[in-house]
This record gives C-alpha cells, structure tokens and sequence, in this order.
C-alpha cells in the first residue's frame, strides 16, 4: 500500500521526468567575447585612473582628503604635488591618455564595430556599461586637457589654482617641510601677482580670487615670506583694473558647459530649458505647499536652505576602478549634492524640500547664463529670475557671486535639475536615484541612460 501511495504521488510531481532548468542564461560566442573583452579592459582600468592622481584635486576625487585617513594613510604620507607644474601635469595626462587608447577598442574586429554604435542602443548590458565606462573615462580625459590650458593662461582660474594650492596643504608636515613650503608659496604667490595685467580678469572673478585669499591667508599667517607675498599680491589685485562682465565670448561658454558639465542642451538654448524646468519644479512645489500650515512650510523652507547651501559632499565609491566610481569634479560637485539630496528624501516634506533647494539652483543657473550671455548686465540676470528661499543679503551675493565667477559650476546645478524633471515631476526623485547608481559622469550621457534600464544598482 505504501508503495502504490508513493508511486501516485511521483505520477502527480513528474519525479521520473526530465530535470527542471535552473537558469535561463544562454552564453552566445558574441557575449563571450563581449565579456572576455570588458574583463580585459576593466583589469587596466584602475592603474590608468590613479595615473591621473598627480593632480592632488584627481586624487580627492578617489581618496576624499580628511576621511580615513588613519586606515589608509594615503594622505598622510603623499608628497606636496604643485598645481602650477603645467608641463608635468601635461605629461601625466597625455601618458594616461595614451595608455587608454591602447585598450579602448577590442582586437577583435567584429566587436571594433559594435563600439561606434551610440551608447544607448547598445543592446548588451556588459557592451553598454563598457560603453559607458569608456565614454565616461574620455571625457574625463578631455575636461582635465582642458583645465589645464585654462589654468595655464594665468591669471583665469587664479581661484581654482589657491584653491587647489588649499588642497595640497600638508596634513602632518614633515620636519622642514613648512621652510619648504614657505619658499614654494611666495614663488607662486609672486607668480600671480606678475600675471595680473589690466583687464585680464572681471570684476567677479577679482572677487572669487580675494575670497580665497582670505580663507587662505590664516594658514600662511606662520610663513613670513609667503604672508608677504601674499599681501603684495593682494595689494596688487586691489589696485587693478577689471572687466565689469565677464571676458569669454558665448562659443568659449557653450565649449565650457559641454567639456566641464556635459549639457545636453547647448548654451544659447539653455536659459530656455532651465525656465521650463523652473516651472515644473514650481508646479510641484506649489501643490506641496497648498496643503501645509504656515509652520511646516517654514520647516521645509529651512531645510532646502541647508541643502543649497550646505548639502553633505558626493563621495567616491570605494574601491574605485572607473571615472564612474570617483566624486565629481569641482564642476559637477554642487549639483551632485543637490541630486543625492533629493535620491536621499524619505518623506514627502523632505522630497519638497529637496525640490525647493534645486529650484533656486536653477535660478542661480540663469543667472550665470544671463550675465555670460548677449547682454551680460548683473541687473538684468537678477530680474530674468527670482528666488523662492528669502535669503539674506551676504547669502544672496555669495550665489549670485558663484553665478558670475563659476559659471560652470552654477550651470551645472541647473543642467541637473532640467535632467532631473525632464520626464515630469512625477519622475525626478526616481530619476535621481538612477542616476546615482550610475555614477558621476557627464550630464549628456546620464540623460542617455536615464532613459534605459539602471546599468549599476
């Protein structure tokens, strides 16, 4: 009876039948030599992104100064990098640049052809992360060329090179280091001072530099030389004269924004795209509002403050193997944050907030387009769009300064936002998430890929 039982019961479960498949992957010769080629790539990858790390502000994209240092030491024990060795920074990159042409297309002929399709119509998922490493390494090959020639004509970015000199700043100095590091900052100071002919930076820029000046000028206060340097340099960028707007023309911006920011739209459609994303964003805003008491508006409203204006850092993921994982440039930090902070929303209170921060960072945006545009007046760019947060006067003139002296970084924030509500607002928190798990990247091509599957959750 026992047996009968048992034989009924297989009848009814098929034990005698064929096994049940347990996966449903399917290895094509085609996917093979996809991944045999992203396997190779991916194994040289992390040596030629450190190649770049000679420039300390690359190195904190990696290895956030400040931040574990006990446990790595990387920090510690790095030798002073200076920002002003023009040609040796030129020499890393170009070796960096060589290494990779060297394994960014496969030996594989079939496959060559596959990596000119565009990179959201890769129809694999390993040839489109691939694609979209590579891209993403390219470019950032492409901004720092760039930011070097800018740096090189001094004194434009005289700003990022005292901030970049701030970066370098010793955080255990070696026994005689501070004698040698006096010497080396009254050579660069004295290299700035000499640099700085009439008209050859504007007024705003004057006053990005002085910032850092003053930020800077506690450390140097120890270093007699180099404090003296630094006041003679100061007392010489007082006295200059200065371009009332700024100096570069709309073909220099519209390069800018695409090599630093990665716009998908270009610089003269861009003031355009951000008033649209503006109303969106206030569209969402406003029915969020409409349903508050006047004390929880005033909560989120302190909230979005903190968040345009002190919102936590993107930081690297560690380890990092590609530009993907490394924190943003100077460029695309602000905005990075502002994108975190609205992926990091749980409520719908914090979600307004988040939407209210990046509002007025688009209106910061437009100002920056308005005042690097045709007419370029700082009247006219403050009229064209107003904030939402009432600031005070030292916070209003410290974006509206970010506006005219960083232009790259204001528009980024903007760029962003657009990015984030191009499908609706409905989509913008979702649309944030994504593009965290894609990484940090030019904005043309997160928007690509916004639109397919997260690659890298």
């Amino acid at each position: 009876m026992r047996w009968s039982l048992l034989a009924i019961v297989c009848a009814a479960t098929a034990c005698g039948g064929p096994p049940r498949q347990t996966y449903d992957a399917t290895f094509t010769d085609r996917s093979i030599r996809i991944a045999s080629y992203a396997k190779a790539f991916r194994s040289a990858e992390p040596a030629l992104v450190r190649g770049l790390s000679t420039d300390s502000r690359v190195f904190a994209r990696i290895v956030p100064k400040g931040m574990d240092v006990a446990e790595s030491g990387e920090w510690l024990g790095r030798p002073f990098q200076d920002p002003f060795l023009f040609s040796d920074r030129e020499t890393a990159l170009t070796r960096v640049r060589q290494g990779y042409e060297q394994i960014a297309l496969p030996h594989d002929v079939a496959l060559q052809a596959e990596m000119y399709i565009p990179l959201a119509q890769a129809d694999d998922p390993d040839l489109r992360q691939l694609r979209l490493d590579q891209a993403a390494f390219r470019r950032m090959l492409d901004a720092e060329d760039a930011r070097l020639e800018r740096e090189r004509t001094l004194p434009k970015a005289a700003g990022d090179l005292v901030r970049a000199i701030a970066l370098e700043w010793p955080l255990s100095p070696r026994p005689g280091a501070m004698h040698d590091l006096e010497s080396f900052l009254a050579w660069r100071f004295e290299n700035l001072e000499q640099s700085l002919a009439p008209n050859t930076l504007s007024e705003a820029e004057r006053e990005d530099l002085r910032e850092e000046i003053a930020a800077f000028a506690p450390r140097v206060a120890a270093l007699p030389k180099a404090a003296a340097a630094m006041a003679k340099m100061r007392k010489v960028l007082d006295a200059m004269w200065v371009t009332p707007y700024a100096s570069e023309d709309e073909a220099a911006m519209d390069k800018g924004l695409a090599i630093y920011v990665g716009s998908p739209v270009s610089f003269d459609a861009l003031d355009s795209a951000l008033e649209s994303a503006t109303r969106s964003f206030d569209l969402q805003i406003d029915a969020g509002f409409s349903v508050l008491d006047e004390p929880t508006k005033a909560r989120v409203r302190a909230r979005a403050k903190q968040l345009l204006f002190t919102a936590p850092r993107c930081l690297p993921r560690l380890p990092v193997h590609t530009p993907l994982d490394m924190a943003p440039p100077d460029e695309r930090a602000w905005s990075c944050s502002l994108v975190h902070a609205l992926d990091d929303a749980k409520t719908d209170l914090e979600e307004l907030a988040a939407d209210l921060a990046l509002h007025d960072a688009i209106v910061v945006a437009r100002w920056s387009v308005s005042t690097h545009g045709p007419v370029r007046a700082p009247e006219v760019a403050l009229r064209r769009a107003s904030l939402r947060l009432d600031l005070g006067v030292a916070e209003r003139q410290h974006l509206f300064r970010l506006a005219r002296a960083r232009p790259y970084r204001a528009m980024a924030a903007g760029v962003a936002a657009y990015v984030l509500i191009h499908e609706g607002g409905g989509r913008a928190k979702d649309r944030a998430h994504h593009w965290r798990g894609i990484g940090d990247a030019p904005m043309d091509i997160v928007d690509q890929m916004l639109a397919k599957k997260p690659v890298r959750e």
